[in-house]
């Protein structure tokens, strides 16, 4: 094995590693993180933001089975990769003169995504990508 298809075996075992560590927790305190920031550029407590974010972290809290709850929720905010850039693309422009609310945005939705790949069906696209990654000759 040449040190560079170890380095490639490490950095995928790294990222499943990464992948399988997304709790609930993470995502509440992603979420929590999110009102904190909108609280520092004064939104009002009452405001969309603030209040769906707050429902959002209820609604985990309520949840019987927390795992399961954030894994239904990945996979239905981000069936696939196109739903995550649609998303992130709308959110960027958002919020594109407040970086840190942003930043908390995309810190959370990145978490949902990595969840939501990890647990739903490859799409064919996604499949065709993998065949030729591990088909290609370093």
């Amino acid at each position: 094995m040449t040190d560079n298809s170890s380095s490639l075996i490490n950095e995928q075992g790294l990222e499943l590693i990464m992948q399988e560590a997304i709790t609930w927790k993470m995502i509440e305190s992603a979420q929590i993180k999110i009102i904190k920031e909108a609280f520092r550029l004064r939104y009002r407590k009452d405001s969309k933001l603030i209040s769906e974010y707050a429902s959002y972290v209820k609604n985990l809290r309520n949840a019987e089975n927390k795992d399961e709850y954030i894994k239904y929720t990945a996979i239905t905010l981000f069936p696939n990769e196109e739903a995550y850039n649609k998303r992130m693309t709308r959110y960027r422009k958002w919020y594109q003169g407040k970086k840190e609310l942003l930043t908390s945005v995309e810190d959370l939705y990145n978490l949902y995504y990595k969840l939501s790949k990890k647990d739903r069906s490859m799409t064919e696209t996604e499949i065709e990508e993998a065949v030729e990654d591990v088909l290609i000759d370093e």
